[in-house]
């Protein structure tokens, strides 16, 4: 079974909250969220800020990840695909302050119009219910969505596997030599 993963381009949202800096972000985070789709599933992930057309065009079974998530464990992406393959119509990673980070399909026309803000997501998933689709949700994770977030990546990206978001780490200034100033080596 073929898998196919979208990773949707939040540079624009990004560009809202950090400003022009923010391309700069958004390049890394979508690097590394490439680098773990081909790590986890072996296909190219597609970029892409037009879902719904995309979403359109894919018979196979179908991960959305939101772009500004470059810290997503592994274990996400196998369990949002094995949720799909054991019956679920589909996947949902939501979001701790609402919205969502990983949408996944069976076949993607189950998905109807993609809910991309977060006053479209409540109204989405009311509609999914009606229609007796079976949804599987998966951990709730967090996006970076304001500067703050930025402090909460770094000491995420502490306690995971050195090769999760190498870009991001490095424009974060997360090095050896960083380290061991925090805990004062």
């Amino acid at each position: 079974m073929q898998r196919t993963t979208l990773i949707l381009d939040r540079s624009s949202a990004l560009r809202e909250t950090f400003g022009i800096e923010a391309s700069w972000w958004s390049n890394a985070f979508v690097t590394d969220l490439q680098a773990l789709v081909l790590q986890v599933t072996g296909i190219p992930a597609r970029v892409t800020t037009t879902i719904q057309i995309a979403a359109g065009a894919i018979e196979e079974p179908l991960l959305i990840l939101s772009g500004d998530t470059p810290h997503l464990p592994e274990s996400r992406i196998r369990d949002a695909y094995t949720l799909l393959a054991n019956g679920a119509d589909l996947v949902i990673g939501l979001c701790d302050r609402g919205g969502w980070y990983a949408l996944g399909a069976r076949q993607s026309t189950a998905m109807g119009r993609i809910p991309v803000t977060l006053e479209e997501l409540r109204p989405w998933l009311d509609g999914l219910q009606r229609r007796g689709l079976q949804v599987a949700h998966l951990p709730l994770w967090f996006r970076i969505t304001y500067p703050s977030d930025l402090a909460t990546l770094a000491v995420a990206l502490r306690t995971m596997p050195s090769n999760y978001a190498p870009t991001t780490r490095h424009l974060l200034g997360d090095s050896a030599n960083a380290l061991e100033r925090e805990w004062g080596a």
